[in-house]
Protein backbone atom coordinates (compact mmCIF):
# COMPACT_ATOMS: atom_id res chain seq x y z
CA UNK A 1 0.00 0.00 0.00
CA UNK A 2 2.51 2.28 1.20
CA UNK A 3 4.79 2.09 -2.52
CA UNK A 4 1.67 2.99 -4.54
CA UNK A 5 2.30 6.89 -3.02
CA UNK A 6 4.72 9.01 -4.18
CA UNK A 7 7.88 9.19 -3.08
CA UNK A 8 9.23 12.36 -1.42
CA UNK A 9 12.31 13.03 0.36
CA UNK A 10 11.69 15.36 3.95
CA UNK A 11 14.67 17.23 5.03
CA UNK A 12 16.01 15.78 8.38
CA UNK A 13 12.83 15.99 10.52
CA UNK A 14 14.29 18.47 13.57
CA UNK A 15 13.37 17.40 17.09
CA UNK A 16 13.03 20.26 19.32
CA UNK A 17 9.44 20.65 20.12
CA UNK A 18 8.10 23.48 19.48
CA UNK A 19 4.85 23.10 21.71
CA UNK A 20 2.24 20.72 22.52
CA UNK A 21 -1.26 19.80 23.18
CA UNK A 22 -3.86 16.89 23.90
CA UNK A 23 -7.36 16.92 25.37
CA UNK A 24 -9.89 16.67 26.47
CA UNK A 25 -9.02 15.82 30.43
CA UNK A 26 -5.35 15.28 29.83
CA UNK A 27 -5.56 13.41 26.58
CA UNK A 28 -3.09 10.90 25.82
CA UNK A 29 -1.42 11.68 29.25
CA UNK A 30 -4.08 9.64 31.34
CA UNK A 31 -3.75 6.15 30.99
CA UNK A 32 -6.16 5.05 33.69
CA UNK A 33 -9.51 3.62 33.45
CA UNK A 34 -10.79 4.21 37.34
CA UNK A 35 -10.37 6.59 40.13
CA UNK A 36 -8.60 9.25 38.34
CA UNK A 37 -8.62 11.71 40.88
CA UNK A 38 -5.39 9.36 41.92
CA UNK A 39 -3.18 10.72 38.96
CA UNK A 40 -2.31 14.32 38.46
CA UNK A 41 -3.93 15.91 35.19
CA UNK A 42 -0.52 15.83 33.39
CA UNK A 43 1.81 12.92 34.03
CA UNK A 44 5.01 14.50 35.03
CA UNK A 45 8.06 13.65 33.00
CA UNK A 46 8.07 12.60 29.65
CA UNK A 47 5.15 11.40 28.20
CA UNK A 48 5.40 10.48 23.92
CA UNK A 49 8.61 12.84 23.63
CA UNK A 50 6.92 15.76 25.16
CA UNK A 51 7.23 17.18 29.12
CA UNK A 52 4.21 20.18 28.34
CA UNK A 53 1.22 18.98 26.85
CA UNK A 54 -0.78 21.95 27.94
CA UNK A 55 1.78 24.49 25.95
CA UNK A 56 0.15 25.17 22.18
CA UNK A 57 2.11 27.14 19.70
CA UNK A 58 0.11 29.62 17.81
CA UNK A 59 0.10 27.93 14.70
CA UNK A 60 -1.76 24.72 16.32
CA UNK A 61 -4.27 23.77 18.61
CA UNK A 62 -6.75 21.10 19.48
CA UNK A 63 -10.68 21.27 21.36
CA UNK A 64 -13.20 17.94 21.92
CA UNK A 65 -16.55 19.28 22.95
CA UNK A 66 -20.26 17.93 23.94
CA UNK A 67 -22.72 17.97 21.36
CA UNK A 68 -25.16 16.14 23.80
CA UNK A 69 -27.83 17.66 26.06
CA UNK A 70 -27.42 18.15 29.34
CA UNK A 71 -28.84 15.87 31.94
CA UNK A 72 -31.91 17.30 34.11
CA UNK A 73 -30.65 19.67 36.61
CA UNK A 74 -27.20 18.31 36.18
CA UNK A 75 -23.70 20.20 34.37
CA UNK A 76 -23.29 17.25 33.29
CA UNK A 77 -24.45 15.67 29.89
CA UNK A 78 -25.76 12.50 27.93
CA UNK A 79 -22.51 10.78 26.69
CA UNK A 80 -20.28 11.69 29.41
CA UNK A 81 -17.24 11.43 29.48
CA UNK A 82 -16.30 12.96 25.95
CA UNK A 83 -14.53 9.85 24.49
CA UNK A 84 -12.45 11.43 21.81
CA UNK A 85 -8.91 12.50 22.15
CA UNK A 86 -6.80 14.66 20.18
CA UNK A 87 -2.90 15.49 20.24
CA UNK A 88 -0.88 17.77 18.25
CA UNK A 89 2.68 18.16 18.42
CA UNK A 90 4.88 20.72 16.83
CA UNK A 91 8.48 20.71 16.19
CA UNK A 92 10.64 22.99 13.98
CA UNK A 93 10.55 21.36 10.58
CA UNK A 94 7.57 18.99 11.06
CA UNK A 95 4.38 18.02 13.28
CA UNK A 96 2.01 14.84 13.99
CA UNK A 97 -1.47 15.17 14.59
CA UNK A 98 -3.91 12.18 16.28
CA UNK A 99 -7.62 12.01 16.59
CA UNK A 100 -9.30 8.92 18.26
CA UNK A 101 -12.84 8.50 18.39
CA UNK A 102 -13.52 5.85 21.14
CA UNK A 103 -16.89 4.01 19.74
CA UNK A 104 -20.09 4.36 21.76
CA UNK A 105 -19.80 5.71 25.48
CA UNK A 106 -17.98 5.01 28.72
CA UNK A 107 -14.95 5.39 30.16
CA UNK A 108 -13.40 1.80 28.12
CA UNK A 109 -13.93 3.18 24.96
CA UNK A 110 -12.10 6.71 26.00
CA UNK A 111 -9.74 4.40 27.56
CA UNK A 112 -9.30 2.72 23.95
CA UNK A 113 -8.83 6.60 22.36
CA UNK A 114 -6.23 7.47 24.68
CA UNK A 115 -3.80 4.33 23.88
CA UNK A 116 -4.65 4.60 20.41
CA UNK A 117 -3.11 7.94 20.39
CA UNK A 118 -0.48 7.70 22.93
CA UNK A 119 0.94 4.24 21.42
CA UNK A 120 0.95 5.66 18.18
CA UNK A 121 2.61 9.00 19.06
CA UNK A 122 5.41 7.17 21.32
CA UNK A 123 5.93 5.00 18.38
CA UNK A 124 6.63 7.65 15.70
CA UNK A 125 8.54 9.22 18.13
CA UNK A 126 11.10 6.64 18.98
CA UNK A 127 11.56 5.69 15.10
CA UNK A 128 11.66 9.55 14.19
CA UNK A 129 13.76 11.07 16.94
CA UNK A 130 15.37 8.66 19.48
CA UNK A 131 16.87 6.56 16.43
CA UNK A 132 19.78 7.07 14.76
CA UNK A 133 19.62 9.29 12.03
CA UNK A 134 18.27 7.11 8.44
CA UNK A 135 17.76 8.12 5.30
CA UNK A 136 13.77 7.82 4.57
CA UNK A 137 11.16 9.26 2.52
CA UNK A 138 7.10 9.48 2.51
CA UNK A 139 6.53 6.10 1.75
CA UNK A 140 8.84 5.02 4.95
CA UNK A 141 7.27 7.92 6.73
CA UNK A 142 3.33 5.78 5.85
CA UNK A 143 5.03 2.17 6.98
CA UNK A 144 6.31 3.52 10.13
CA UNK A 145 2.82 5.47 10.89
CA UNK A 146 1.66 2.08 9.60
CA UNK A 147 3.41 0.20 12.58
CA UNK A 148 3.00 2.89 15.03
CA UNK A 149 -1.05 1.78 14.28
CA UNK A 150 0.06 -1.46 15.94
CA UNK A 151 1.86 0.15 18.71
CA UNK A 152 -1.38 1.48 19.30
CA UNK A 153 -3.28 -1.64 19.33
CA UNK A 154 -1.04 -3.51 21.33
CA UNK A 155 -1.38 -0.91 24.05
CA UNK A 156 -5.57 -0.69 23.79
CA UNK A 157 -5.10 -4.90 24.43
CA UNK A 158 -3.04 -4.31 27.63
CA UNK A 159 -5.20 -1.39 29.25
CA UNK A 160 -8.46 -3.34 28.51
CA UNK A 161 -9.91 -0.88 26.56
CA UNK A 162 -12.38 -1.42 23.83
CA UNK A 163 -12.53 0.20 20.29
CA UNK A 164 -11.48 3.48 18.70
CA UNK A 165 -11.09 4.79 15.27
CA UNK A 166 -7.93 6.66 14.64
CA UNK A 167 -6.31 9.07 12.31
CA UNK A 168 -2.50 10.07 12.33
CA UNK A 169 -1.22 12.72 10.11
CA UNK A 170 2.83 13.61 9.85
CA UNK A 171 3.44 17.26 7.99
CA UNK A 172 6.60 17.58 7.26
CA UNK A 173 9.40 19.97 5.29
CA UNK A 174 10.73 18.31 1.66
CA UNK A 175 14.26 18.46 0.69
CA UNK A 176 13.40 19.24 -2.97
CA UNK A 177 10.22 21.86 -3.01
CA UNK A 178 8.10 22.16 -6.47
CA UNK A 179 7.18 25.66 -6.32
CA UNK A 180 5.12 26.94 -3.65
CA UNK A 181 4.56 23.05 -2.29
CA UNK A 182 7.10 22.63 -0.10
CA UNK A 183 5.46 20.64 2.41
CA UNK A 184 4.41 16.78 2.64
CA UNK A 185 1.49 15.23 4.20
CA UNK A 186 1.57 11.44 5.27
CA UNK A 187 -1.89 10.23 6.72
CA UNK A 188 -2.77 6.74 8.35
CA UNK A 189 -6.69 6.54 9.20
CA UNK A 190 -8.87 3.93 10.48
CA UNK A 191 -12.46 4.30 11.00
CA UNK A 192 -14.71 7.31 10.31
CA UNK A 193 -12.49 10.17 11.83
CA UNK A 194 -11.14 12.26 8.49
CA UNK A 195 -8.20 14.47 7.48
CA UNK A 196 -8.66 17.82 5.44
CA UNK A 197 -6.66 20.64 4.16
CA UNK A 198 -8.13 23.99 3.91
CA UNK A 199 -5.39 26.01 0.98
CA UNK A 200 -5.52 29.88 2.19
CA UNK A 201 -3.69 30.73 -1.56
CA UNK A 202 -6.96 28.78 -3.24
CA UNK A 203 -9.44 28.98 -0.50
CA UNK A 204 -10.63 25.68 -0.87
CA UNK A 205 -10.84 22.40 1.56
CA UNK A 206 -9.55 18.78 0.28
CA UNK A 207 -10.36 15.62 2.06
CA UNK A 208 -7.28 14.02 1.83
CA UNK A 209 -8.58 10.56 3.85
CA UNK A 210 -11.79 10.61 1.16
CA UNK A 211 -10.78 7.34 -0.52
CA UNK A 212 -12.03 5.60 2.49
CA UNK A 213 -15.97 6.50 1.70
CA UNK A 214 -15.43 7.00 -2.34
CA UNK A 215 -18.08 6.05 -4.26
CA UNK A 216 -20.03 4.61 -1.03
CA UNK A 217 -22.55 6.29 1.28
CA UNK A 218 -21.19 7.29 4.71
CA UNK A 219 -23.19 5.67 7.37
CA UNK A 220 -23.13 7.26 11.04
CA UNK A 221 -23.93 4.08 12.62
CA UNK A 222 -21.08 2.29 11.60
CA UNK A 223 -17.12 3.48 11.53
CA UNK A 224 -16.45 1.20 8.99
CA UNK A 225 -13.38 -0.17 10.58
CA UNK A 226 -11.26 0.38 14.43
CA UNK A 227 -8.45 -0.16 16.38
CA UNK A 228 -8.85 -2.89 19.82
CA UNK A 229 -11.35 -5.40 20.61
CA UNK A 230 -13.26 -5.58 17.44
CA UNK A 231 -12.90 -9.40 16.96
CA UNK A 232 -11.45 -11.21 20.15
CA UNK A 233 -7.92 -8.91 20.56
CA UNK A 234 -7.68 -7.97 16.97
CA UNK A 235 -8.97 -4.83 15.19
CA UNK A 236 -11.43 -4.26 12.33
CA UNK A 237 -8.75 -2.94 9.29
CA UNK A 238 -11.80 -2.39 6.99
CA UNK A 239 -11.42 1.09 5.52
CA UNK A 240 -7.63 1.43 6.68
CA UNK A 241 -6.04 3.66 4.21
CA UNK A 242 -3.09 5.64 3.34
CA UNK A 243 -2.74 8.54 1.85
CA UNK A 244 -0.55 11.58 0.99
CA UNK A 245 -0.80 14.96 -0.43
CA UNK A 246 1.60 18.08 -0.89
CA UNK A 247 1.48 21.34 0.98
CA UNK A 248 2.45 25.17 0.86
CA UNK A 249 3.69 27.30 3.79
CA UNK A 250 0.04 28.58 5.64
CA UNK A 251 -1.53 25.57 4.64
CA UNK A 252 -3.69 23.94 7.39
CA UNK A 253 -4.27 20.61 8.05
CA UNK A 254 -6.99 19.80 10.45
CA UNK A 255 -8.36 16.13 11.51
CA UNK A 256 -11.72 15.24 13.19
CA UNK A 257 -14.07 13.30 14.96
CA UNK A 258 -17.20 12.41 12.23
CA UNK A 259 -18.77 14.56 14.96
CA UNK A 260 -17.27 17.54 13.27
CA UNK A 261 -17.19 15.95 9.66
CA UNK A 262 -21.04 14.77 10.19
CA UNK A 263 -22.36 18.47 10.92
CA UNK A 264 -21.24 19.80 8.02
CA UNK A 265 -22.93 16.71 5.61
CA UNK A 266 -25.83 17.77 3.49
CA UNK A 267 -27.78 14.88 4.57
CA UNK A 268 -26.93 15.31 8.24
CA UNK A 269 -28.22 18.65 7.77
CA UNK A 270 -31.40 18.20 5.91
CA UNK A 271 -30.20 20.18 2.75
CA UNK A 272 -30.48 16.52 0.74
CA UNK A 273 -31.39 12.96 1.44
CA UNK A 274 -29.85 9.47 0.88
CA UNK A 275 -31.29 6.06 0.02
CA UNK A 276 -28.92 4.57 2.49
CA UNK A 277 -28.40 4.26 6.17
CA UNK A 278 -30.48 5.83 8.80
CA UNK A 279 -31.90 9.05 6.56
CA UNK A 280 -32.99 6.50 4.00
CA UNK A 281 -37.03 7.80 4.28
CA UNK A 282 -36.24 11.48 3.87
CA UNK A 283 -38.91 14.75 2.80
CA UNK A 284 -40.10 14.32 -0.09
CA UNK A 285 -38.78 18.02 -1.10
CA UNK A 286 -35.06 17.22 -0.43
CA UNK A 287 -33.07 16.01 -4.07
CA UNK A 288 -31.65 12.43 -3.37
CA UNK A 289 -27.99 12.75 -3.44
CA UNK A 290 -25.23 10.60 -4.62
CA UNK A 291 -22.13 9.68 -2.58
CA UNK A 292 -20.19 11.80 -4.86
CA UNK A 293 -22.53 14.85 -4.46
CA UNK A 294 -22.64 14.59 -0.77
CA UNK A 295 -19.55 14.35 -0.66
CA UNK A 296 -18.97 17.22 -2.39
CA UNK A 297 -21.69 18.67 -0.20
CA UNK A 298 -19.45 18.41 2.65
CA UNK A 299 -16.75 20.12 1.26
CA UNK A 300 -18.82 22.77 -0.05
CA UNK A 301 -20.35 23.49 3.04
CA UNK A 302 -16.93 23.26 4.92
CA UNK A 303 -15.39 25.83 2.46
CA UNK A 304 -18.27 28.17 3.26
CA UNK A 305 -17.49 28.29 7.02
CA UNK A 306 -13.87 28.67 6.51
CA UNK A 307 -13.98 31.85 4.15
CA UNK A 308 -17.11 33.32 6.41
CA UNK A 309 -14.42 33.78 8.37
CA UNK A 310 -12.92 36.80 6.64
CA UNK A 311 -15.22 37.33 3.83
CA UNK A 312 -14.26 40.81 2.98
CA UNK A 313 -10.58 39.88 2.96
CA UNK A 314 -10.24 37.51 0.25
CA UNK A 315 -6.27 38.16 0.17
CA UNK A 316 -5.81 37.71 3.98
CA UNK A 317 -4.64 34.38 5.01
CA UNK A 318 -7.07 32.69 7.66
CA UNK A 319 -4.97 31.13 11.07
CA UNK A 320 -5.28 27.87 12.74
CA UNK A 321 -6.96 29.54 15.53
CA UNK A 322 -9.70 31.08 13.69
CA UNK A 323 -10.37 28.03 11.54
CA UNK A 324 -10.95 25.67 15.22
CA UNK A 325 -13.44 28.46 16.53
CA UNK A 326 -15.55 28.64 13.77
CA UNK A 327 -15.62 24.93 13.33
CA UNK A 328 -16.62 24.97 16.92
CA UNK A 329 -19.21 27.75 16.42
CA UNK A 330 -20.98 25.93 13.09
CA UNK A 331 -21.16 22.28 14.90
CA UNK A 332 -22.94 23.55 18.56
CA UNK A 333 -25.14 26.40 16.32
CA UNK A 334 -26.50 23.31 13.71
CA UNK A 335 -27.38 21.14 16.98
CA UNK A 336 -28.68 24.15 19.09
CA UNK A 337 -32.77 22.97 17.84
CA UNK A 338 -32.10 18.74 18.87
CA UNK A 339 -30.14 19.91 22.05
CA UNK A 340 -33.04 21.94 22.88
CA UNK A 341 -35.62 19.77 22.48
CA UNK A 342 -34.04 17.05 24.06
CA UNK A 343 -34.12 18.97 27.41
CA UNK A 344 -37.40 20.05 27.07
CA UNK A 345 -38.79 16.54 26.12
CA UNK A 346 -36.84 15.26 29.72
CA UNK A 347 -38.41 17.36 31.66
CA UNK A 348 -41.78 16.96 29.88
CA UNK A 349 -41.98 13.12 29.66
CA UNK A 350 -40.83 12.92 34.02
CA UNK A 351 -43.99 14.70 34.91
CA UNK A 352 -44.98 12.43 37.63
CA UNK A 353 -48.50 13.53 36.96
CA UNK A 354 -48.39 11.69 33.69
CA UNK A 355 -50.75 8.72 32.81
CA UNK A 356 -48.03 5.46 31.26
CA UNK A 357 -50.23 6.25 27.83
CA UNK A 358 -49.40 9.88 28.20
CA UNK A 359 -46.02 9.64 28.53
CA UNK A 360 -45.30 7.93 25.70
CA UNK A 361 -47.41 9.71 23.50
CA UNK A 362 -45.56 12.85 24.59
CA UNK A 363 -42.14 10.67 23.78
CA UNK A 364 -43.46 9.67 20.38
CA UNK A 365 -44.07 13.36 19.88
CA UNK A 366 -41.06 14.35 20.31
CA UNK A 367 -39.41 11.43 18.45
CA UNK A 368 -41.17 12.72 15.56
CA UNK A 369 -40.04 16.39 16.25
CA UNK A 370 -36.09 15.27 16.44
CA UNK A 371 -36.71 13.60 12.51
CA UNK A 372 -37.20 17.10 11.30
CA UNK A 373 -34.19 19.14 12.65
CA UNK A 374 -30.68 18.91 10.93
CA UNK A 375 -27.46 18.01 12.98
CA UNK A 376 -26.17 15.28 14.86
CA UNK A 377 -25.69 15.13 18.45
CA UNK A 378 -22.13 13.60 19.46
CA UNK A 379 -18.58 14.12 20.92
CA UNK A 380 -16.99 16.49 18.18
CA UNK A 381 -13.03 16.43 18.78
CA UNK A 382 -10.57 18.74 15.63
CA UNK A 383 -6.96 19.07 15.97
CA UNK A 384 -5.84 21.86 13.98
CA UNK A 385 -1.51 22.91 12.61
CA UNK A 386 -1.02 25.68 10.41
CA UNK A 387 2.24 24.43 8.44
CA UNK A 388 4.96 26.67 9.52
CA UNK A 389 9.12 26.57 9.48
CA UNK A 390 10.72 27.39 12.89
CA UNK A 391 13.63 29.02 12.57
CA UNK A 392 16.59 28.36 15.43
CA UNK A 393 16.30 31.55 16.96
CA UNK A 394 12.26 31.18 17.02
CA UNK A 395 12.98 27.99 18.44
Amino acid sequence: MPSALPSKDPSPLLPVVIGACTGPLGGLSRIQLCDESLQDLFDSGLVAGVTNWNNPPDEADGVSVSLYDHKDGTVGRHGDPIADVYAVVVRQNNAILAVADGCSWGHRPRLAARCAVRGSIEYLTQKFFNSESINCNSQHIIRTLLRSFESGQKMIVENEGTTTTLCVAVVFELAEPKGENGWGLCVVSVGDSPCFVWRNTTRQVVEVTSAAHEGHNRDMRDSGGCLGTSVGDEPDLGNLICSFALLAEGDIVFVTSDGVSDNFDPVTLHEGATTHGPSASPPVSLPVLTPDQRQAGLIANLTQVIRGIKPQLKNEPIHAWELKEAIVKHVIDVTDNQRACMESSLKSVDDPELSTVERRARELEFKEKLKTMGGKLDHATLAVYEVCRYHNSCA
